[in-house]
C-alpha cells in the first residue's frame, strides 16, 4: 500500500543542523535559569540591544574566542539566539500589521455605524469574527 502526503510546499525540518540547534538550545536554557523563558521578550528597544549583542557575540568569535567566558557555551550559538530572537519579532510583528485594519476599513465602518440597524449588527458580526480569529491566532501562538 502506498501513502499519500501533500507536504511538499511545507519547510523541510529535517535539513535543521541538530548538533547547531543543540547548541542553540543550551544557551536558551542558560537565559530561562538566569532570567526567565519569556525574558528575551520583555526588553526595551529588543531590536537593537538583540543587534549589539548578536555582533559581540560574532566578534568574540571572530578574535578565536569559542565559548563565552559567563555561560561557558559557543559564542556562535548565542549570536544565533540574538538573531533567531530579532527574527521572531520581526514575523510577529509583519503578521501583526498584516492583521490591522487598513485605514480605508476603519473609515468605512465608521459610516456603517451611522446607517441602518441591519448594518450595525454587520458590524458587531465582523467585530466577533475579528475577535474569535485573535483569539484563535493567541491558542495557536501559546500551543507551540
Amino acid at each position: 500500500m502506498t501513502g499519500i502526503k501533500y507536504d511538499g510546499e511545507k519547510p523541510m525540518m529535517h535539513l535543521l543542523p541538530p548538533k547547531a540547534i543543540n547548541e542553540v538550545a543550551k544557551v536558551l536554557t542558560f537565559g530561562a535559569q538566569k532570567y526567565d523563558e519569556e525574558n528575551w521578550r520583555k526588553l526595551d528597544n529588543l531590536q537593537s540591544r538583540y543587534t549589539s549583542g548578536a555582533l559581540r557575540h560574532i566578534f568574540a568569535h571572530i578574535d578565536s574566542e569559542t565559548l563565552d567566558t559567563e555561560s561557558g557555551l559557543s559564542h556562535l550559538a548565542h549570536a544565533i539566539c540574538c538573531l533567531l530572537f530579532k527574527l521572531e519579532i520581526e514575523l510577529e510583528d509583519a503578521k501583526s500589521k498584516e492583521e490591522e485594519p487598513r485605514e480605508s476599513d476603519v473609515t468605512e465602518h465608521q459610516a456603517c455605524d451611522q446607517s441602518t440597524e441591519s448594518d450595525e449588527l454587520s458590524d458587531k458580526s465582523y467585530n466577533e469574527a475579528g475577535s474569535m480569529q485573535h483569539i484563535k491566532h493567541l491558542i495557536q501562538y501559546y500551543k507551540t
